[in-house]
């Protein structure tokens, strides 16, 4: 039986087929003459961004693979993504409720599966693709083994040949066969994948993620320029750095052809050097590879000094202010922190956690979330493939959360109790943390208890009392209103993460073990 009959036969008591679409025409489409006209140019439009999409891949993977500063960037992105942490180990899990019956078996499904495919070993190059370029497809192999179906190998597809098989509306033509492969310039063949088949991971809402890429924005035209700039100072320093000679030759008495030919002879006599031949012990001259650019022959007249002079390079080329000018306006534009891609000693310590800081977790808990909706259709997959129903018990993928988040939050509470202090009075600054967290920020006191959002040594005291007006005044004051919005934040993502683990059991392997036994024959 073809895998194609065995997924359809496994899913069909779990899965009804949808219709085509349920969306009504609208009435514009059915009026004809201008209106006509001007209702089908959002599908033309369509049409030419379709065009345009494998150019944008073009130019996104050329920034990644010319500019240092774009490479520096995705890694160190894909890093906190998939681990949680610069050069972490740690990988997502699939967290199963721990109440769920027959849980072993699930276990052992998602074990089997992850050991078989390496997909945690795999998922920081799909969270790199997917955030560099804003789609990645994948392309689900099933295999058999003892009579056992299941996912052989997940391969990667090119994304500039898939395309979402949609009309003009953003409607699936098909929705069990909603993407396509087309021909390319090796192969003539037009490939169609199942829903099953094929996982789209994309940044966004969009059918295509590609205008959601982190270069979809300014930092696109931004990167070129420092490219462009960068290549200008190379280009400088190997034809302005060099330090030349001048010389000064005295051609008094000669004619204006005669000066010059005498400058071609000193040149060439001074260039030339002679060496000795071991075997015959003759000298022979040779000429030196000399450019002809490093040094200069001046003809000079009479009662004019015959000299030699040192022309000093371009003492300009030390100043790169432009160059770091840019580099701040691409990070800027990719909101990730300068000092991160920097390797210099100290730039990570904790002085540097600042507000900037918060706004890339905001970034990178983003994009966590735009990859598990394709996480979880491979497991799926697997589970139907195991006669299992996925929408029968209660599950997700779960990504690290960022090691330096109780670090932000430590500070940012610490940089939020002094600037109340200075802008209001030195006696507020024995304020404590408990005290922002109950009464500007409006935490209860269990959350604060259970989470450890405060230091061990001030759950017990009591929060300071202070006047409704001066609450008031410092809850409304635009100056700590960020500051206070980034602490709740970094609160609440610490609060979610460990009322996400509360009640599930982690199943599957570790990234370690993942890479352990496979298939044989995985060719």
């Amino acid at each position: 039986m073809a895998f194609k009959d065995v997924i359809r036969n496994r899913m069909k008591s779990f899965l009804q087929e949808p219709d085509k679409t349920t969306e009504r025409m609208p009435g514009d489409m059915r009026r004809s003459g201008g209106a006509l006209q001007h209702i089908t140019k959002p599908y033309f439009e369509s049409l030419k961004h379709a065009v345009r999409r494998p150019v944008r891949y073009y130019e996104y993977a050329f920034l990644d693979k010319n500019l240092a500063e774009a490479t520096a960037t995705l890694n160190i992105y894909s890093d906190n993504i998939v681990s949680g942490a610069i050069a972490g180990e740690a990988s997502y899990q699939v967290r199963v409720n721990e109440n769920t019956p027959h849980i072993e078996k699930i276990q052992k499904v998602v074990e089997e599966m992850e050991k078989r495919t390496s997909i945690k070993d795999g998922i920081w190059d799909i969270a790199r693709d997917t955030i560099s370029l804003g789609d990645d497809w994948e392309e689900l192999v099933l295999g058999e083994k003892d009579k056992k179906v299941g996912i052989w190998k997940i391969k990667p597809l090119p994304p500039s040949e898939m395309f979402a098989d949609v009309d003009e509306r953003g409607v699936w033509n098909n929705p069990q066969v909603p993407y396509i492969q087309k021909e390319t310039a090796f192969s003539k063949e037009k490939i169609d994948f199942e829903w099953w088949r094929c996982v789209h991971f994309k940044v966004g809402r969009g059918i295509y993620g590609v205008d959601r890429s982190i270069f979809s924005n300014a930092s696109r035209r931004i990167g070129r320029q420092l490219m462009w700039i960068d290549d200008s100072v190379v280009l400088a320093r190997l034809s302005r750095a060099y330090q030349r000679f001048a010389f000064m030759v005295d051609t008094t008495g000669l004619s204006l052809d005669e000066k010059f030919e005498m400058a071609d002879k000193f040149l060439e006599r001074i260039r030339r050097t002679d060496i000795a031949d071991r075997t015959s012990g003759r000298i022979s001259p040779i000429d030196t590879s000399w450019l002809t650019d490093e040094d200069i022959v001046m003809p000079v007249e009479k009662d004019s000094p015959q000299d030699v002079k040192v022309l000093s390079g371009d003492i300009n080329l030390g100043k790169i202010d432009d160059i770091l000018y840019l580099q701040t306006k691409f990070f800027m534009a990719l909101n990730m922190p300068k000092q991160y891609a920097s390797k210099e000693e100290g730039v990570r310590a904790k002085a540097t956690i600042t507000q900037l800081d918060v706004q890339f977790a905001r970034q990178v808990r983003r994009k966590q979330g735009s990859l598990k909706p394709g996480l979880r259709h491979a497991y799926s997959v697997e589970f139907w493939l195991k006669d299992i129903d996925p929408s029968a018990f209660k599950w997700d993928i779960v990504f690290p959360p960022l090691s330096t988040m109780d670090e932000m939050l430590k500070w940012e509470m610490e940089k939020v109790k002094a600037e109340i202090a200075e802008i209001y009075t030195t006696k507020i600054g024995a304020l404590n943390s408990r005290w922002v967290f109950v009464e500007l920020l409006g935490f209860t006191k269990e959350q604060i208890k259970n989470y450890s959002l405060v230091p061990p040594n001030e759950i017990g005291s009591d929060p300071i009392n202070i006047s409704p007006e001066t609450r008031a005044m410092i809850r409304n004051s635009p100056y700590l209103r960020y500051a206070l919005d980034s602490i709740k934040d970094l609160a609440a993502w610490k609060i979610k993460t460990q009322k996400d683990l509360e009640g599930t059991k982690p199943v599957g392997v570790d990234r370690e073990e993942s890479l352990g036994d496979h298939w044989e024959a995985r060719e």
